[in-house]
């Protein structure tokens, strides 16, 4: 009674991690066919069929142990054998031929997959009908259905783990040697496994180790793991360089781009000095303006990327430089000489961040401030003050221009939203003081009533 019992909680100990896998391949199955829909790389597809193969490999085991076909020659029992047999296999050579195809874009010939499918099911169907109807033999043919079976299996693994820890063509990164490893980990265990059925098939006694099967579930569960590590990773470093690429582009076509704009208004001001018919002076002058407007254009393009990319420089702020060198930039603006900029230094005020981004932020909203302003009225003015509050550093700055409507207020700061159609902005002015604001982890409000004017106030953390 007792030996009965010690058995049927075996089978059910070592169904449950059968279907634990089996479970563990679905979830996995699903995600790497989202994967290969989302990034459209073929090797996702296959690494998601190896996954499959999984789940009708633990199925037809799951069948196997309940029905003990090894004890039996029944034509289902032998059908069942070759299915998982051939699942099996399959894992593996999914496995190969999803790493092989990492990285590369070219296609596999069908040819070459048939090719690889018949060798399968062959093979499959060989070691499965050996000996089947032969009475006495069922020791020959477990030998053969499990012993060679996982033999063939953990030499592919280990394979499959070797190849991917030391081809220096794929990404190296920690999801890779997770995947490697565990591989060659399962590779071990399947190896472990064949040993013993072959020693016992050679009349030398081993158990069956209780821990096999549950180690399969967690070295499988570690390849899903390193499957989608290392996939992040390879990304990450794919969209990296397309990124320094992209940076390139941008530098390189901007200065091409600027030359011939400078070229443009140089040639665009020679001929207004010379022209004195009006009708040409006017064209000119309206192929002056649409070049700067250009040339500006291309300068914002040029700032976001600085501003987005550079790394952060942290420094002492000398807040009274760094106001002069924003009015110096300036003081050349329609307008500017207008409007009359209040600002008080503050000696006492210690702070510390990256000075490039407080210009940035800080020129484009006096900017901003000038451009918008209604120099017309009585006492235009823009002020500026800096403040700290609770470790923060607090910057505000107040015009009474045209301020902005309530609709549009949340809208602002996307890229390239213009309230009005008469503006002469780029709309990337306050995009780019949202990015920098960002980058130091501040944040950034507006208070603003038509009419009235404007105040915006960002609050930076010390870095």
């Amino acid at each position: 009674m007792n030996v009965s019992t010690d058995l049927s909680e075996i089978l059910i100990r070592t169904i449950s991690i059968y279907f634990s896998e089996a479970i563990l391949g679905l979830v996995l199955f699903l995600m790497f066919l989202y994967f290969a829909r989302i990034y459209q790389r073929k090797f996702l597809a296959v690494w998601a069929y190896s996954w499959l193969a999984l789940i009708v490999f633990m199925g037809t085991t799951i069948w196997i142990t309940i029905h003990n076909i090894n004890n039996s020659s029944g034509s289902i029992r032998l059908a069942i054998s070759i299915i998982s047999t051939t699942a099996c296999f399959a894992q593996v050579a999914l496995v190969l031929l999803g790493t092989y195809l990492h990285g590369r874009e070219r296609a596999v010939y069908t040819k070459y997959l048939l090719a690889i499918l018949v060798g399968i099911i062959v093979l499959s169907i060989a070691i499965s009908v050996f000996k089947h109807e032969v009475a006495g033999a069922a020791q020959l043919r477990y030998l053969f259905r499990i012993g060679i079976k996982y033999a063939i299996v953990g030499i592919g693994f280990i394979w499959a783990g070797i190849i991917i820890l030391t081809n220096q063509r794929f990404t190296k990164g920690l999801g890779q040697k997770i995947f490697s490893v565990s591989l060659i980990a399962i590779g071990i265990t399947d190896l472990y496994y064949s040993s013993i059925v072959i020693s016992n098939y050679l009349g030398t006694d081993f158990g069956y180790a209780g821990f096999i099967g549950l180690s399969e579930l967690v070295f499988n569960s570690f390849i899903g793991i390193g499957m989608v590590t290392w996939l992040l990773e390879d990304e990450r470093e794919k969209l990296k360089k397309a990124n320094n690429q992209l940076d390139s582009f941008l530098y390189s076509t901007s200065h091409d781009l600027r030359a011939p704009i400078a070229s443009i208004l140089g040639l665009a001001n020679l001929a207004k000095m010379e022209l004195k018919e009006e009708t040409g002076l006017k064209y000119f002058e309206m192929v002056e303006s649409r070049v700067k407007k250009m040339d500006l254009v291309i300068a914002d393009i040029l700032q976001l990327a600085r501003t987005t990319k550079a790394e952060l420089q942290v420094e002492k702020i000398d807040f009274s430089k760094l106001f002069q060198e924003i009015i110096t930039d300036l003081k050349f603006n329609t307008g500017a000489k207008a409007i009359n900029l209040r600002y008080t230094p503050n000696p006492s005020l210690l702070f510390f961040s990256d000075y490039t981004q407080l210009k940035i932020i800080l020129g484009n909203l006096i900017g901003n401030a000038v451009k918008y302003h209604n120099v017309e009225q009585a006492d235009p003015f823009i002020a500026v003050r800096f403040f700290s509050k609770q470790n923060e550093l607090v910057i505000e700055v107040e015009d009474n221009g045209t301020g902005i409507a309530k609709q549009y207020q949340e809208k602002i700061f996307n890229m390239f939203f213009r309230a009005s159609t008469q503006s002469e902005g780029t709309g990337l002015g306050l995009y780019i003081v949202g990015e920098a604001v960002a980058k130091l982890q501040g944040k950034i409000k507006v208070s603003s009533e038509v009419g009235k004017g404007s105040t915006f106030t960002v609050t930076l953390p010390m870095i």
